[in-house]
């Protein structure tokens, strides 16, 4: 039997804009279907500027599928070119491979995904941080639509793992943030997902890895 995942789980629909007035329009698109828009940009990579859909939703896989297809219906309905659709399940959800023998029985495109927000003050360096996110596989990437103040910037780091279960993903991030932490630097929101759809695993061709070691 296929399993379930069920619980919560968080939504992305990623769509191609090119210039200022197609994102602008995707933003007002996003607000009317009652979904968060992001921006998500990309140090380097295939495709470097991503803007996408956030949106939250409970249930069982399949049945989350369905309302993830439907928004993405009218997306496509307004005349915009989606190049993914991702869905991830919380680590809390059902049927969470937790040991590695868990997770190699399942689909080779299913993979952990860990989020960690850092605000880097005018005197961090930034491409130390980004040495030692590389040591560790975990890749660093910017949400276009927040501008901090007093010359503070924000990142998002994130660690994509295939093939383990979530114990060992979860030790392997937690090695990052030992290191992050011994060098000062301010870590928040950490998000930790399990990717069970993703449309186009090609997308981040470039900036992360995108397929199993």
């Amino acid at each position: 039997m296929k399993p379930s995942y069920t619980g919560t789980f968080e939504a992305h629909i990623t769509v191609k804009a090119d210039n200022l007035a197609v994102r602008e329009k995707f933003s007002l698109l996003c607000q009317n279907l009652n979904v968060k828009c992001v921006l998500i940009e990309l140090p380097g990579g295939v495709t470097r500027s991503q803007p996408m859909t956030a949106s939250y939703h409970h249930g069982a896989f399949k049945d989350v599928l369905q309302e993830i297809n439907a928004i993405a219906k009218k997306i496509s309905k307004a005349h915009f070119e989606i190049t993914r659709i991702k869905l991830e399940a919380m680590v809390s959800n059902r049927d969470i491979p937790m040991e590695d023998m868990e997770a190699q029985k399942l689909p080779e495109s299913n993979y952990f995904e860990f989020h960690i927000k850092v605000i880097l003050s005018a005197g961090d360096n930034l491409e130390m941080l980004k040495k030692y996110c590389l040591q560790h596989d975990a890749h660093l990437s910017a949400n276009a639509f927040k501008k901090l103040v007093d010359g503070k910037q924000q990142r998002f780091i994130t660690m994509r793992v295939y093939g383990v279960g979530y114990k060992s993903a979860q030790q392997r991030f937690d090695n990052l943030l030992i290191l992050l932490k011994a060098k000062g630097f301010k870590l928040s929101q950490q998000q930790r997902e399990y990717a069970v759809y993703d449309s186009n695993l090609n997308l981040d061709t470039g900036w992360i890895n995108c397929g199993r070691e």
